[in-house]
């Protein structure tokens, strides 16, 4: 049994830009954009810093776990700061979501309406200003649209083949869905974006939205990181099995070659216009993802 508290280590495309309010449509994207994906283009003025992958569906949580990182990070001497270059001058609302990232990131609530982050190319840099990483949000419907499309986005092809080291964080949740086989639709897609990533970069699977499963944490209130792989990796099939170490690495690093993260951004009160309360989850979860990361 693995000890998962110290595992290490011609196409068709996406033609969708998901469930956003159309004033977000039409700020973040031209015309060509919306009618195509595949024109949809990014810039990593950076090449040298790795890139932090957030890899997940629509309403995985992305956007609150970066959030929740920010607040974290900027509490423990790191700066974040976002790469304003990372979309071109036409997406206006990505320009808006960069001057109210931190006005976001210790909001009492949650974002929602007009404040949400389509796009967000984040550098956190150490306390004297030397960079650590980037952090990369994308739509989530550009990774998984709830079809057995395995193609991505031309712009998800140009990051994933930047010069940059990568650390992919794929985010799945236990019950997510609404049946087994979207969660089997979307494990399709984890292992073809596997299949296409360098042997070289860096894998992360967190389990987001572990405080919905209060009952699968330990009697020292953290989570049991055995019992979610466990739930996990028969909900999910396939996303482990790339990573699967055998021989002598198996003996000397354990059974798999990725590291495993619990997380919660918090907990979401609703009130009654229709807002969420934002609660913070204890600093736990975020060091354990930024222990991973690093």
């Amino acid at each position: 049994m693995a000890n998962f508290d110290n595992l290490i280590n011609d196409n068709q495309h996406v033609n969708t830009i998901g469930d956003n309010p159309a004033p977000v449509v039409q700020e973040t994207y031209t015309d060509d954009e919306i009618r195509d994906v595949n024109n949809i283009t990014v810039a990593i003025p950076d090449t040298k810093t790795p890139i932090v992958v957030f890899f997940g569906s629509p309403a995985s949580g992305k956007t609150l776990s970066l959030l929740r990182m920010i607040r974290f990070l900027e509490q423990h001497d790191y700066q974040v700061v976002p790469e304003a270059v990372f979309r071109p001058q036409t997406d206006k609302h990505y320009a808006k979501m960069c001057a109210g990232l931190k006005d976001m990131a210790y909001s009492a609530y949650a974002p929602g309406g007009t404040d949400i982050i389509s796009f967000m190319l984040v550098k956190v840099l150490d306390s004297v200003g030397n960079p650590l990483c980037q952090i990369l949000e994308a739509p989530g419907e550009h990774y998984f649209d709830g079809s057995a499309n395995l193609n991505f986005p031309t712009y998800i092809n140009t990051i994933r083949t930047a010069p940059n080291k990568k650390i992919w964080v794929f985010f799945v949740e236990q019950d997510w869905g609404s049946s087994q086989n979207e969660r089997n639709l979307y494990s399709q897609k984890i292992c073809s974006m596997q299949g296409l990533i360098s042997p070289n970069d860096r894998v992360v699977f967190l389990f987001n939205k572990a405080d919905m499963h209060r009952h699968q944490y330990k009697a020292n209130g953290e989570p049991n990181k055995q019992v979610f792989f466990n739930t996990i990796k028969q909900q999910y099939p396939g996303i482990f099995t790339r990573y699967q170490n055998t021989g002598i690495a198996k003996y000397m690093y354990g059974p798999y070659n990725f590291r495993v993260v619990c997380f919660s951004s918090g907990v979401f009160n609703k009130t009654n216009d229709g807002r969420e309360v934002w609660t913070p989850e204890k600093d736990w979860y975020c060091q354990e993802l930024w222990n991973a990361i690093k």
